[in-house]
């Protein structure tokens, strides 16, 4: 096999999981769990503006998974820091790549995306099924098993990871975070929260979810939000300080979109990521 970049390259893992090596990068940390079968590859140039595709299909730990999603990695050998990014309802991995990806990449970002139940105008993939959207278990594991594919790419620094999110991926951001809290130094999201007690709302992640949380995080939210409350990044923003983890809440004047592609938000993103060592 050529371990080049510039060709597709195909991640075999039989039992040891090989790795493959890209030009002078280091060597990356060990994966937490391996799987049992199964291939990585990414088709194309990363390093292209807009980023190249790649799926994993196979079995880890009794669970079917076929991902696709989007890869971009800033030119030179690395290693990167990297950040794991997670799309809305309307969105696929292709759309949060070039929304938020293409300008993550410009500070020397590895950006990865993934294709979640809720994602539009892709392949549907495994696990899970259409009316597991948002906070579900499904897109936990995806998000986990998508950062587990970070720990196979030699140019990563698996020391300096993040996750952002926006809307049902800032949702499931949550969920995934509070079940796999090593996988991520720092995270960040636009648009999302967590529900009240009452409520039964599935997509959404419980205020139960939020109190596991230990990374610092930082949450965007639209003044006049007319999809998910601002109240709901409120009561997260609260949670999290009940529970000591370092926080910031910062709020825009619009709607929900208002704060997902603002330049502020990607400066603030930016500073919170450095302040935690994620640069």
């Amino acid at each position: 096999m050529k371990r080049s970049l510039r060709v597709v390259a195909a991640f075999a893992f039989l039992g040891c999981a090989s790795q493959s090596h890209v030009g002078g990068a280091g060597a990356s940390n060990a994966s937490a769990s391996l799987p049992d079968s199964g291939a990585f590859v990414i088709a194309g140039d990363p390093r292209d503006a807009s980023g190249s595709p790649w799926s994993f299909r196979g079995s880890v730990d009794g669970v079917r998974y076929d991902l696709t999603g989007v890869i971009l990695v800033p030119a030179g050998p690395g290693p990167f820091p990297a950040v794991v990014l997670s799309h809305g309802s309307g969105g696929n991995a292709r759309f949060i790549a070039s929304q938020v990806g293409r300008t993550m990449v410009t500070w020397g970002f590895v950006c990865i995306a993934v294709d979640y139940t809720h994602a539009v105008d892709v392949p549907f993939g495994a696990p899970g099924r259409p009316s597991e959207t948002g906070a579900s278990r499904a897109n936990v594991l995806r998000a986990h098993m998508t950062r587990e594919l970070l720990r196979r790419l030699p140019y990563v620094d698996n020391s300096r990871v993040a996750a952002h999110g926006h809307s049902l991926g800032a949702y499931l951001q949550v969920a995934w975070l509070a079940e796999y809290r090593g996988d991520v130094q720092v995270a960040s999201h636009t648009g999302g929260g967590v529900r009240p007690p009452q409520s039964r709302i599935a997509p959404a992640p419980t205020v139960d979810e939020a109190a596991r949380i230990t990374v610092p995080y930082q949450l965007h939210h639209g003044s006049a939000d007319e999809t998910v409350p601002l109240t709901w990044d409120e009561r997260l923003a609260s949670v999290l300080r009940e529970h000591g983890v370092e926080n910031a809440l910062y709020v825009y004047d619009g709607g929900h979109l208002a704060p997902r592609s603002n330049p502020l938000m990607f400066d603030r993103v930016r500073a919170w990521y450095a302040m935690h060592g994620v640069r």
